[in-house]
């Protein structure tokens, strides 16, 4: 008797499960070197410190209010298609998924979410798509507030141009800042157009699997300008996050951190995330980041304050997105309507196209 054909599922689901496993080692592995390399700077900066752990417990949770403001644009931006999801789900996907930006090329971002958003529903190539605009609408409202923030500041260094730029051989910092931002926010803005958008995702998406006409949201000028909003404050939640580090370290000889601090703040985290966003290679925009934001601090914090806050702030944001996931990960096992995650993992990242 000849033995019965194998199932091709009966090696899909224990590929997928490895797959699981590897991804989540991975961020994790990931995760842990990027905190050992920021303590490492930090631990080499010459600021004067102290270290108040309530300061930073309150800028780990203006973080998460940041980002749970972006939660609920992605959730909206999944509520134009045939498959919307609840609120919690659309958070938790969210939230958790913001771990897997620290593995180089940041695409685990997108299989983590479309994994996480499809048990409870979502088309897993809609998630993407939804992912992909979300995170251009929140870079476009960063460097438009950057641009307005640094355009209306008050006195900064000023740089000297090595050749003359429109007949300057001098500029504000602020002032180059501000146009640098505005550049970036104006080519943001025309991408996420809804129009515009939608061309653009047939190149940007073309090789993510199961990328369609049925997967693209219902986008529109009014969703938007939702998103614009909605993202637009998430940016000052992250600038209240930044002075709040900067409290947290701020030692004797340190310049007074008050509400003054806050729009420089927000300007400058606002302009230094887009920055790293755009530098693909830098996971979680390491070293990018921290660079335009221990500059574009210093007028405000001080040279040796601004340094130690931009890697501290690192180190608050890691925390926060760390304890967010350990608190929603659980929660999603009792969630009702779900399939095996198995099955979302292999259709949001194929077997035959796994990294």
């Amino acid at each position: 008797m000849n033995p019965a054909p194998s199932s091709p599922v009966g090696w899909r689901k224990p590929t997928v499960r490895a797959l699981k496993a590897v991804v989540a080692v991975l961020v994790f592995a990931f995760v842990a070197r990027h905190v050992h390399r920021t303590w490492g700077e930090l631990g080499r900066s010459e600021a004067a410190l102290t270290f108040r752990p309530g300061w930073f417990a309150l800028s780990g949770a203006a973080y998460l209010a940041g980002l749970a403001l972006c939660g609920a644009f992605y959730r909206d931006v999944l509520g134009r298609s045939p498959t919307p999801i609840s609120r919690f789900a659309a958070q938790r996907a969210y939230l958790v998924s913001h771990l897997g930006k620290y593995v180089p090329g940041k695409a685990v971002v997108v299989v983590m979410r479309a994994a996480l958003s499809k048990p409870y529903g979502a088309r897993a190539s809609t998630s993407a798509v939804a992912t992909f605009y979300e995170t251009l609408v929140m870079m476009a409202s960063g460097a438009l507030i950057a641009a307005v923030l640094f355009a209306s500041g008050g006195e900064s260094p000023v740089i000297p141009l090595e050749r003359p730029v429109l007949g300057l051989v001098e500029i504000r910092s602020s002032i180059l800042f501000a146009m640098l931002s505005a550049g970036m926010g104006g080519a943001l803005l025309t991408l996420v157009w809804p129009p515009v958008f939608r061309r653009a995702a047939r190149t940007l998406l073309r090789k993510i699997p199961g990328v369609d006409a049925g997967s693209m949201p219902d986008l529109d000028g009014s969703l938007l300008a939702r998103g614009l909003a909605l993202t637009g404050v998430s940016w000052l939640f992250l600038g209240l996050s930044q002075v709040a580090a900067a409290k947290g370290l701020a030692g004797a000889g340190s310049p007074e951190i008050g509400p003054a601090a806050i729009p420089v703040a927000t300007a400058s985290v606002a302009l230094a995330t887009v920055a790293g966003f755009a530098v693909a290679i830098a996971p979680g925009g390491l070293g990018v980041r921290e660079g335009v934001l221990m500059y574009a601090l210093g007028p405000a914090f001080g040279p040796a304050l601004a340094t130690a806050s931009a890697l501290a702030l690192r180190l608050a944001w890691v925390a926060a997105e760390v304890l967010a996931a350990l608190v929603l990960v659980p929660m999603g096992a009792a969630a009702p309507g779900k399939v095996p995650a198995a099955e979302a993992i292999q259709e949001a990242v194929p077997i035959s196209e796994a990294p």
